[in-house]
């Protein structure tokens, strides 16, 4: 099994935090997090792979998402971590923490759900999905990729008061670099219209659990708080002045989030 393109900061084989990235994201969009972590406590180890089918992990195995996780830890010689997932990172990384709950005895999720559980939802999003994908398909240039990157840029589910041109033109040029083929085999494999529903399951959860959503984000403030009301030892926290994209508008808060809740502050 192919290991995974890790991205690194902070101390080896000091307590380690594996962070997993949102759709058409790296390991680096974890960056400006990481380090404000570590401003916070240095003594931290962060880890943030790309996903199969982004960065320089273009390829997708067949083996499921959680399987290459413990093979990444397996590599790492690590016994046990924190997960931390957003947005889709945040939905596939609780498919493992659930599965396997003494490597995971903390899970945070920002901007994640725990799926759909309507089927007529899951339905209409399926297809959804598979038609976006079917459009990242016949993409062969960079100006149409450009142009399909600045449509997703003002997805409604992305509109916050707190973005900026500035950050527009990062989030673009951030991922022109992907592989729009690999990213829609990804998306037909990962659509919350094909993963399975996990709310049933949040209450079997024998670990901690912090949920993160951005004041301006809506949608996903209530679905966060729907994953804490079902997660035994679990809270959420919304964020003021951001939106879904947390990593990008407020990493500063967001690693202060993660650090109070894991009880990682330097000593």
């Amino acid at each position: 099994m192919a290991t995974l393109k890790l991205h690194r900061w902070g101390k080896p084989h000091a307590p380690a935090l594996l962070c997993l990235h949102g759709f058409m994201g790296t390991g680096f969009d974890w960056d400006a997090f990481a380090c404000a972590a570590l401003s916070i406590n240095p003594h931290l180890s962060i880890l943030a792979p790309d996903l199969p089918g982004h960065g320089e992990n273009s390829f997708l195995p067949a083996d499921s998402f959680d399987r290459q996780i413990l093979s990444l830890l397996e590599v790492e010689h690590l016994e046990s971590l924190a997960l931390i997932g957003y947005s889709l990172g945040g939905r596939l990384g609780l498919q493992s923490v659930l599965s396997h709950p003494k490597k995971f005895p903390s899970f945070v999720g920002i901007s994640t759900s725990a799926g759909i559980d309507v089927d007529s939802e899951r339905d209409l999003r399926k297809n959804q999905d598979y038609q976006l994908a079917s459009r990242l398909r016949a993409i062969t240039s960079e100006s149409a990729f450009r142009d399909f990157l600045s449509e997703w840029w003002e997805l409604p589910v992305f509109k916050s008061p707190f973005r900026s041109l500035e950050s527009k033109g990062r989030f673009i040029a951030s991922r022109l670099n992907q592989n729009p083929q690999a990213l829609a085999e990804s998306l037909t494999r990962w659509s919350s219209g094909v993963l399975p529903s996990l709310w049933d399951s949040l209450e079997g959860y024998s670990g901690r659990a912090l949920f993160l959503a951005g004041a301006a984000d809506e949608k996903y403030v209530k679905i966060t708080k729907k994953m804490a009301s079902k997660t035994p030892a679990s809270e959420f926290q919304i964020l003021s002045d951001v939106g879904h994209q947390i990593l990008m508008e407020n990493p500063l808060e967001a690693a202060r989030c993660v650090v109070d809740f894991l009880q990682l502050k330097s000593q």
